[in-house]
């Protein structure tokens, strides 16, 4: 029988993008298998965690289904979690890369009773989501609550805040969790606007950026992805030169978009783990560069450590969905918390965990 592991498909990784079942023929049995429904920068952090896994045992014990996500859209994401549960075997899945996607298979992969890790998806909704759902890190209002003390430590009564905000579960929610904070503040939202990813017309980024800066915010908010922020930074850097921006956790990858023109010097971020915190966060920091090439950042901590617990699971006789939500359950109650790099990992009853965030900055000589 053919084993189906990360390491065997190296050269195999470009293929994703047609976000094919890299899976090989078994006809007597099927080891428990563990699926990984990531966006692409994310699928590195989980190879370098079999990889690790493989080095350090005679054996995986477990198959893994490699599927990419092709968007943070709910109709991509219910068909990836329909050919997840499809496949036989298949007891835990980690993913998706992001709130949207991780709530719309979230009842897919519960009516299947298979295990959903969602490794940064930090949406209210989804500690709704049933027992089968996980994550690793706390919901928004804890983020929104910090983010608003974060502020009102920097910017004094009267500041002028623009929030940009993306129009779907992780932006509205974030936005409505922050929104509240700062109406009992004394500050002054002098321009609120919600976005869609991945639809950054220069015609409409213009438009946004001159109604922004006619806005003279002292603080720009983002509430939105990466990706999008990176596309709009050129613009409002020439019209705000001296503008604050501050944003969420998904901030967090804007490594991965190697900027060698210093777009993103200064922006401050989210993040729920600070890879220079420990020894073990900084060795992993530099193997990460060293093996792929670029900024590893906290989530590709906890979608490491998202593999990790859930191979732990399985090497300890989980096989089947319920026996990994079991093993889950019991940490931090029956069994000891698992000590992952990303710290102590137990989950409340609502599937979250108790993280505390930090604001860190992008150096002005970061270059991915």
């Amino acid at each position: 029988m053919a084993r189906r592991a990360v390491r065997r498909t190296e050269s195999l990784l470009a293929g994703l993008l047609l976000a094919g079942l890299l899976l090989a023929a078994c006809v007597e049995r099927h080891p428990p298998a563990i699926g990984l429904v990531l966006g692409d920068s994310f699928l590195d952090a989980a190879r370098l965690a079999f990889e690790d896994l493989d080095r350090d045992s005679a054996g995986l014990g477990v198959d893994t289904v490699l599927l990419f996500e092709r968007s943070s859209d709910a109709g991509p994401a219910l068909e990836l979690a329909e050919q997840v549960v499809s496949t036989p075997g298949v007891v835990a899945v980690v993913g998706h890369s992001n709130s949207a996607a991780s709530l719309a298979a979230a009842p897919v992969y519960g009516d299947a009773r298979i295990v959903q890790i969602a490794p940064t998806s930090t949406s209210v909704l989804y500690s709704q989501a049933g027992p089968f759902s996980f994550r690793l890190v706390p919901p928004d209002d804890a983020q929104a609550q910090f983010l608003v003390r974060a502020i009102r430590t920097r910017y004094p009564r009267g500041a002028r805040i623009a929030v940009l905000y993306v129009n779907d579960d992780y932006g509205r929610g974030l936005h409505d969790a922050v929104g509240a904070g700062i109406d009992s503040a004394p500050w002054r939202v002098v321009f609120d606007l919600p976005h869609v990813d991945r639809e950054e017309r220069p015609a409409n980024m213009a438009q946004a950026i001159r109604a922004v800066s006619r806005a003279r915010p002292d603080l720009v908010l983002w509430l939105g992805r990466a990706a999008t922020l990176h596309a709009y930074l050129p613009g409002l850097r020439d019209a705000l030169p001296t503008v604050d921006i501050i944003g969420g956790d998904a901030l967090s990858t804007w490594a991965t978009f190697k900027a060698r023109d210093g777009r993103w010097a200064g922006v401050q971020y989210v993040e729920f783990v600070d890879l220079a915190s420990t020894p073990g966060l900084r060795a992993f920091g530099e193997r990460y560069r060293a093996r792929f090439g670029r900024t590893a950042s906290g989530a590709d901590v906890l979608t490491y450590d998202a593999v990790m617990l859930l191979m732990t699971a399985v090497r300890g006789g989980a096989s089947d969905g319920e026996s990994v939500r079991r093993y889950l359950d019991a940490l931090g109650r029956a069994t000891p918390a698992y000590e992952g790099l990303s710290g102590p990992i137990a989950f409340s009853e609502s599937g979250d965990v108790a993280r505390d965030p930090v604001l860190l900055r992008v150096p002005a000589s970061a270059l991915p």
